[in-house]
């Protein structure tokens, strides 16, 4: 019967069983359906995500997404990315590392530690008025009191004149396309009128070429009729600028250094070793190989290494056990060998030793007998010499009553004799 006073302890399953089983294999034998079962869990998903394989669960806490490949191929159909130049390393160089620049059509909002340009600053000004008259009219239909809802609606009415002022600046119309598209990629627009210029100059050479007479043949006059020229002009306090500029960044990156690697003369001993015997850029690709592992296409491989490397292990150390088990077992038959051969000259005079022995153990055992008997006998002489002491102490003193009593019965007479002679006169 259980204990009373765990009866009434909060927390605890009466209408559940005590022992919960699981139908999981072995670590052993995980090990080795691991690959059958990741192969079925991947034909799976691409089934469910093909719509071919369904899960027949209905339940609140999964949220079911349909998509359709239509739409969001329509969505992206415009869409495309510059891969010129791109990329995602971590290694160490003048220039920063660039991710995809999109060339997009839809407007968008700033970057971390970017310049906001005008149109920028237009479409971020329109959305987060939108999100202002969204929140007012939120507010107007959950106020309960007259007051907050005329108060939510002056704010709506001002947000809306802001958003009227936003509309009438129109700047699209006003500056034209090609300002705004200025102004949201200035030096793709850059590049693209050097092309423009480029392909203009060779349209114009040609038909040039195609006007002028055949006996017009001069190179100079060509060099100097056809000839697109630009002009470079040094500024030497932007150049002193940008120097600074860049030894200001490179000053915030060893900074940056410092406060990875740290002060410490042990890890500053590591680095200059790994350092004296890689190089700087060789140690950084490698500390980018490593790093790359980390990635979630990488962490499959890695996982099914570190499974069968923990498999490895589990071998060798089972081996290794059993190879101590019988090294001790080997240690534990030497000695018992050297034993035997110590003991084999005298294993001649064995049987004469054991009736010695045998003999011995008679004699000893009588004489173990003999002493007890005699140590009965040393008692039991204790005790009568005991015996006789004490009958001495009682004779001697019935001797002094006997004496004292004689003594008083010859009193007795000769005053009983006394009294005769008196009666007798």
């Amino acid at each position: 019967m259980a204990d009373p006073k765990y009866a009434d302890l909060p927390g605890i399953a009466y209408d559940q069983v005590d022992v919960y089983e699981t139908t999981d294999l072995p670590e052993s034998q995980q090990f080795e359906v691991y690959s059958e079962v990741r192969t079925v869990l991947m034909i799976c998903a691409i089934l469910y995500f093909m719509n071919i394989f369904s899960f027949q669960d209905e339940t609140d806490s999964i949220e079911r997404l349909h998509i359709s490949a239509t739409e969001a191929f329509n969505k992206f159909k415009s869409k495309n990315l510059v891969g010129a130049g791109v990329d995602f390393s971590d290694r160490i160089s003048r220039k920063p590392r660039t991710g995809y620049n999109s060339v997009f059509v839809e407007w968008e909002l700033r970057g971390e530690n970017e310049k906001e340009t005008l149109l920028q600053k237009y479409h971020r000004l329109q959305c987060e008025i939108q999100e202002l008259i969204a929140e007012a009219n939120k507010l107007k239909e959950m106020a309960k009191d007259d007051e907050q809802s005329e108060s939510a609606g002056q704010v709506i009415s001002k947000v809306e004149q802001i958003n009227k002022q936003l509309d009438n600046l129109k700047l699209e119309e006003h500056f034209g396309s090609d300002l705004v598209t200025a102004l949201v990629d200035p030096q793709g627009t850059r590049l693209k009128q050097l092309v423009s210029q480029i392909e203009q100059f060779k349209d114009t050479g040609a038909i040039d070429d195609e006007d002028k007479p055949k006996d017009q043949s001069s190179k100079g006059e060509v060099g100097e009729l056809n000839v697109l020229k630009y002009q470079m002009r040094y500024l030497p306090e932007k150049a002193r600028f940008q120097e600074v500029a860049r030894l200001s960044h490179l000053e915030q990156r060893l900074g940056r250094l410092e406060n990875v690697i740290g002060i410490n003369d042990d890890k500053l001993a590591r680095l200059a070793q790994t350092i004296k015997s890689q190089g700087v850029m060789e140690s950084v690709q490698q500390l980018s190989a490593k790093a790359s592992l980390l990635d979630i296409s990488q962490l499959d491989a890695v996982e099914r290494r570190l499974a069968a490397l923990v498999h490895t292990m589990d071998t060798i150390a089972e081996k290794r056990a059993a190879t101590l088990q019988d090294t001790e077992r080997e240690q534990k038959i030497s000695e018992i060998y050297k034993v035997v051969n110590k003991t084999q000259a005298a294993s001649e005079i064995l049987p004469q030793i054991v009736s010695r022995m045998l003999t011995l153990s008679n004699v000893h055992a009588q004489a173990a007998q003999f002493a007890k008997s005699l140590t009965q006998l040393e008692e039991l002489q204790s005790r009568i010499s005991d015996g006789l002491d004490s009958n001495k102490s009682l004779l001697k003193g019935v001797q002094e009553s006997f004496a004292e009593n004689l003594e008083i019965i010859k009193n007795n007479i000769i005053a009983l004799d006394e009294r005769v002679k008196k009666l007798r006169k």
